[in-house]
């Protein structure tokens, strides 16, 4: 995680409040803050795996895209066959 941090006041639903302190008291979480934290960074990460998901299901549409695409797996087909006999 990023080590420099900033101070903020939230307001967060009981209920989940209630259940990371109850999995820091049960040492699943050093402390509750880093519970907190620890959700927060889960929640970054899965958000910015479905919006580069979502962007590449775009981008499938793209006809321009695709032909792009197409050519760089071209460009490359020999370099990346370079070396395979050495496995």
């Amino acid at each position: 995680m990023n080590t420099q941090t900033t101070r903020y006041t939230a307001t967060l639903p009981t209920a989940s409040m209630d259940l990371l302190k109850q999995l820091a008291k049960q040492r699943k979480y050093p402390s509750l803050n880093y519970a907190i934290n620890e959700a927060i960074h889960l929640y970054l990460r899965d958000l910015g795996s479905t919006q580069y998901g979502e962007a590449m299901a775009s981008a499938a549409q793209d006809e321009r895209f695709l032909e792009r695409s197409a050519t760089c797996m071209e460009d490359f087909r020999f370099v990346d066959a370079e070396g395979l006999d050495k496995w």
